[in-house]
């Protein structure tokens, strides 16, 4: 029996992922270190995984998420993910005036890079509606709270909760001899502007240095394009890519790179960077991203889609490790303003009852 006999007197919350919880994405993670807080706290419902490929699942699939929503009884809390919401969408309608449904949203889908216009237009309308149904909207950004407004939702309905940092960051300390290894975590798509990256990279070959991409290839299509540029670029023996790691491993290349390096076109929050700032690396990101203050305080940004700019970047921290150093010293120097997961999970089932956020 619990010590605290208040542990369960909340509600229950259940929770709408599209696709395994223990996916290694950010989006992913995030979700898992709410679902954990909330189980912590005896308040979990139950976590139902979709299968499917959302946000573009097949109708069957749909179907099969539009089923949980109507086997869930009344009056209960669903916090269904965004990437699983539009979809389900003709469903949250349904559904809304007698579930207490949150959306959890990281970053809009009409704002992920290289949509048609049309889909764009599709995916901002079919957000515009959903999100005015729900009863509350979780973000994991102040950025993205206030691009929502851009789709009429009033700014009182929205609670933002930041990432914390991941368990296993550690401060470590770059080698000094040999190549400086530059590494990028992001999933291959091209929202995360790999492509951008290795042109930038490849106007530095006169330089030493290896780079080091941590990421599931999502799109296939992109990561086939990216192994091309790779060779197109003569870059082989210069650039790794490793798909997912264990944490461990994500560990070890933190504490043995000398440049954390993101070309993203866009952010939901960016929680590698956070990681990167944890682990006292110099890092160099976009102004795109909508990471914390602390992220932006430490980070050297640059514009995003801008193969020259980033490069002249590149070749100034490449060739000074000066600059390197002084990066760094910002990460470490700001580290400490960076949330920790227990925090936000408590932080999150405050906003998912629509709580005060301290």
């Amino acid at each position: 029996m619990s010590s605290d006999p208040f542990k369960n007197s909340e509600p229950s919350v259940h929770f709408i992922v599209p696709g395994p919880l223990e996916t290694l994405t950010g989006g992913f993670i995030y979700d898992r270190y709410m679902v954990e807080g909330l189980k912590a706290a005896g308040r979990l419902g139950m976590v139902h995984e979709l299968t499917g490929d959302f946000p573009r699942a097949a109708p069957y699939d749909v179907a099969a998420g539009a089923a949980v929503l109507s086997g869930l009884p009344d009056r209960v809390c669903c916090v269904i993910d965004g990437l699983a919401l539009t979809a389900l969408g003709q469903a949250v309608l349904q559904h809304a005036p007698r579930l207490d449904i949150v959306a959890m949203i990281h970053h809009p889908l009409a704002d992920e890079t290289s949509l048609s216009e049309t889909e764009q237009a599709a995916f901002f309308e079919a957000e515009k509606v959903v999100l005015k149904e729900v009863a509350r909207i979780v973000v994991s950004s102040r950025r993205t709270a206030e691009r929502l407004t851009d789709f009429g939702v009033h700014p009182s309905s929205v609670y933002v909760v930041e990432p914390g940092i991941a368990n296993w960051v550690r401060p470590g300390t770059s080698l000094d001899d040999g190549p400086i290894r530059i590494l990028s975590v992001g999933t291959l798509t091209r929202r995360k502007g790999h492509d951008v990256a290795l042109r930038a990279l490849a106007d530095c070959r006169d330089l030493d240095w290896r780079l080091d991409i941590v990421g599931d290839a999502r799109d296939a299509a992109h990561a086939s394009e990216l192994t091309a540029l790779v060779g197109e670029l003569e870059l082989d023996e210069r650039v790794s890519f490793h798909g997912e790691v264990p944490e461990d491993e994500l560990a070890r290349m933190h504490a043995t790179s000398g440049l954390f390096l993101s070309a993203a076109h866009h952010e939901g929050f960016g929680m590698a960077l956070a990681d990167a700032v944890a682990a006292g690396l110099p890092v160099l990101a976009t102004h795109e991203g909508a990471a914390s203050a602390v992220v932006c305080q430490a980070a050297h940004l640059v514009p995003a889609g801008e193969v020259s700019t980033l490069s002249e970047a590149l070749r100034g921290l490449l060739q000074e490790p000066d600059a390197r150093q002084k990066l760094a010293a910002r990460s470490r120097a700001e580290a400490g303003g960076l949330s920790d997961w227990d925090s936000a999970a408590a932080a999150f089932q405050r906003a998912v009852d629509g709580g005060i956020l301290q």
